[in-house]
């Protein structure tokens, strides 16, 4: 088992034959599973597309760059290097990475590494690009969402007015809170009200970053 802070981020790695053929493979699908061509999956890791290809034919990324890819397919450095299959889920898949409680809020799982040991769900058609989703717990946004139901929004962490406003967005508040609500414009620059069916409506609040949520699916 290997673990982040044990890795010489400036030395590669040393790998079996067997696991160095596996990563490249999962490099491959990971590229894949996000949409992206060789020169984009690049520029999301800051280096270039020959290095990409070089990594795709077999080629051993360093700790830096391993780190960066991880980071990018939502899992764990040890998950990427290893033999198991987390890493390189299907490109038609969506982890599901929270729930949405009491009071429209987000609660985080935790209790597992970034993408291991979490739930998928199927990526609607029309969801391009990095996307995660989050589950309803009880009648936190009936009747929008059911118990059960799963949100899937955006990966991208912004605030763009012209994506997010009066539109349903999993928000995160100046605070550090995270919740689902509908964004509304505030009475000040770069202040917003958000609103629900059934909570009061929070005014004039400033947000660090909004996503679109772009599809509602059902249990």
């Amino acid at each position: 088992m290997i673990c982040v802070g044990e890795l010489d981020f400036f030395k590669p790695p040393v790998y079996a034959g067997r696991m160095a053929g596996e990563l490249k493979d999962k490099i491959r699908k990971i590229r894949l599973s996000l949409g992206l061509k060789q020169d984009e999956f690049g520029q999301r890791l800051q280096t270039n597309q020959s290095t990409v290809s070089r990594w795709e034919r077999g080629a051993l990324p360093d700790g830096v760059m391993l780190h960066r890819i991880a980071e990018l397919a939502n899992t764990t450095v040890e998950m990427l290097i290893g033999t198991d299959d987390i890493a390189v889920r299907p490109a038609d898949s969506i982890p599901v990475v929270g729930f949405v409680g009491a009071g429209s809020a987000i609660y985080p799982y935790d209790d597992y590494p970034r993408g291991d040991g979490m739930d998928f769900v199927e990526r609607p058609p029309f969801v391009t690009g990095q996307a995660v989703a989050v589950e309803v717990r009880g009648d936190s946004l009936f009747p929008v969402a059911e118990d059960g139901w799963r949100l899937v929004y955006a990966g991208q962490q912004a605030v763009v007015e012209e994506e997010i406003l009066n539109r349903l967005c999993v928000v995160q508040l100046a605070d550090g809170r995270m919740l689902v609500k509908r964004v509304i414009r505030g009475t000040a620059p770069q202040r917003y009200h958000l609103a629900s069916t059934n909570a009061p409506l929070i005014e004039d609040v400033e947000i660090t970053w909004a996503a679109r949520v772009k599809a509602i699916i059902p249990d």
